[in-house]
């Protein structure tokens, strides 16, 4: 699959994104795992290859290089973080177009309805930064408890990152017969936090792969 570049709402996310991580609002989101590496883009940039938006997870995740080092759960734990941020600035956005009085009463309801749907990826996003978080915690360790509990918490984030992406889709598809404007205006609200969902979801399962069962 070639490269895909980064759309203007995109850009926009990212720099918001960018902003929330490194003020330190990511909120709940749990600080980097202590003993960071060095910072190293080719691992990153390596591993981001394998996403579906490549440019924008090289964009997004070379910032956190120096906490990464060469560590796949690291990597994931970053790109899980970042992809919460996404879905709290866009869950807001959503609240905010919800509450605007500016939509019809049909459009009012399916956004109701993606405001719940992005708060509950929200919950299971942070789930799954809390949950890498652990696992980068205690990366390395070879013992077979260590083994069957970072399978669990691998499959655990797999699943928890494949339901977010779900209700990103789902939220954009409520707005699917509503005028163009109002479509566009959810697009460009919601679009970026599935780029980044995918893309992190994407990491987890290459990490997945490299686990042992």
């Amino acid at each position: 699959m070639a490269p895909r570049s980064l759309s203007c709402p995109l850009l926009l996310l990212l720099s918001a994104v960018l902003l929330s991580c490194c003020c330190g609002l990511s909120g709940a989101a749990r600080p980097p795992p202590s003993g960071a590496a060095a910072g190293n883009t080719s691992f990153v940039r390596a591993w981001c290859a394998g996403t579906e938006y490549p440019a924008l997870c090289d964009a997004t995740l070379f910032p956190y290089a120096a906490t990464v080092g060469a560590s796949p759960a690291r990597l994931a734990w970053a790109a899980l973080n970042v992809t919460l941020a996404g879905a709290r600035g866009a869950a807001a956005a959503m609240k905010a177009m919800a509450a605007g009085g500016q939509l019809t009463p049909v459009e009012a309801e399916a956004a109701g309805d993606c405001v719940s749907m992005l708060g509950e990826a929200v919950g299971m996003l942070r789930q799954s930064v809390e949950t890498m978080a652990e696992q980068a915690e205690e990366e390395g360790q070879a013992t077979q408890q260590a083994s069957r509990t970072a399978r669990f918490r691998v499959d655990s984030v797999r699943t928890w990152a494949s339901a977010a992406l779900t209700d990103d889709g789902m939220c954009m598809e409520g707005f699917k017969g509503e005028a163009a404007g109002v479509r566009e205006a959810v697009r460009g609200h919601v679009v970026g936090l599935a780029h980044l969902t995918a893309n992190a979801l994407g990491i987890v399962n290459a990490m997945a792969a490299q686990t042992p069962p």
